[in-house]
């Protein structure tokens, strides 16, 4: 009998805790999605915050917010939310160290291991977080990105 209550005690909370359209709360969901537009989204965004968590907290924080002049903060950056494209390259490729540029005078190593799937998780993320609406970054938008990189 005990063992009936535990197995109905985790069945009901796996099925509360699986919702599917809980999006992270910092993140921008835009109104005009419709489902299945919603849910790839929403996917997109909490994969792309399991991502930065696991690949960018380091150096850029949880809140986006970087380090000092080490690091580049993500919040209203208007270098990534001009053009997500050469973001895309920054996190594949990496930069070189420069002293000329006050907020990157550290190198960001480059993430090779990155799919452009995961890649374009992490911009989503970092483009719908901490107040940045940026929209969806499609896995083709990075892949074109890729492609066109100057610096490779």
């Amino acid at each position: 009998m005990s063992n009936n209550r535990l197995f109905l005690f985790f069945f009901l909370f796996l099925v509360l805790s699986c919702n599917s359209y809980q999006k992270p709360a910092e993140s921008h969901l835009p109104e005009n999605l419709d489902e299945a537009s919603k849910m790839k989204y929403t996917q997109y965004l909490i994969q792309g915050k399991i991502l930065y968590n696991t690949n960018c907290t380091h150096c850029h924080q949880n809140s986006g917010e970087g380090f000092r002049k080490l690091y580049p903060a993500l919040i209203g950056s208007a270098t990534l939310m001009d053009d997500m494209g050469p973001a895309a390259c920054l996190i594949k490729y990496g930069t070189k160290a420069s002293r000329e540029a006050s907020n990157q005078n550290i190198a960001m190593p480059a993430q090779t291991e990155l799919s452009n799937l995961e890649i374009a998780e992490i911009l989503t993320y970092i483009g719908n977080s901490w107040g940045n609406q940026n929209g969806f970054i499609s896995v083709s938008k990075v892949a074109t990105s890729l492609v066109d990189c100057a610096t490779h």
